[in-house]
């Protein structure tokens, strides 16, 4: 799939120092997909950034437009290894 990004994600990707190329790894090369609301799909891998484990989701809508990214430190919540559902 081709993605493109809306500026809100571009803008979220700088300010939260997530590096465009750790984001194109993900959409890419992602551990899991998991489904959204509105019928979007999170993109989403565990990385490295700066030396700490992160996962990094990708919020992509049904045409590979990326509308948010953002990374969060509760590997427990997000990970793929979480089977408290």
């Amino acid at each position: 799939m081709e993605f493109k990004f809306i500026p809100h994600a571009i803008e979220e990707m700088q300010e939260r120092k997530i590096p465009l190329q750790t984001v194109l790894t993900v959409l890419n090369q992602p551990d899991e997909i998991v489904p959204e609301k509105n019928e979007r799909k999170a993109y989403q891998a565990q990385v490295d950034i700066n030396g700490k484990p992160y996962i990094v989701r990708a919020i992509v809508e049904p045409d590979g437009t990326v509308v948010t990214v953002y990374r969060t430190s509760k590997l427990k919540k997000y990970g793929s290894e979480n089977d408290e559902n």
